[in-house]
């Protein structure tokens, strides 16, 4: 099972998702994040993306693909609501912001303080803030 939630956070957002493998749980971070802020029912991709996850402790790659995102979202317009994983490499559907309903404060950078990447006995989970 994967799949990802927003969390309660007084000022900041916070999410949370859970897959079997870890770069599929690091996919379902990457939806979560644009599930804080924008609602994607109906969400179709218009373009693609190749995010190659380097190799690094499970909270740096974490970290990494989440800052891309955030990246990718102010120079680009875009965020992504598909994603697949593959031998360290994230296959995104990009959608442009523009065209989906904001619900939320947008994020504006990583938080390094309550971030956390564990593997249990169903798989990963792993949870990020993101300052708005």
């Amino acid at each position: 099972m994967r799949g990802h939630r927003t969390l309660p956070h007084t000022a900041d957002s916070r999410v949370q998702a859970w897959a079997p493998t870890r770069d599929e749980c690091v996919a379902e971070a990457l939806l979560a994040v644009t599930d804080s802020f924008l609602d994607t029912a109906g969400a179709v991709p218009v373009a693609g993306h190749l995010l190659r996850l380097e190799p690094a402790e499970p909270e740096d790659r974490l970290v990494a693909a989440l800052e891309e995102i955030i990246y990718l979202m102010d120079t680009t317009g875009r965020v992504p609501v598909r994603a697949a994983a593959e031998d360290d490499v994230l296959r995104l559907g990009m959608a442009d912001t523009g065209a989906l309903p904001q619900i939320g404060a947008v994020p504006k950078a990583v938080a390094l303080s309550g971030l956390s990447f564990t593997e249990g006995p169903n798989g990963w989970t792993c949870e990020a803030t993101l300052d708005v």
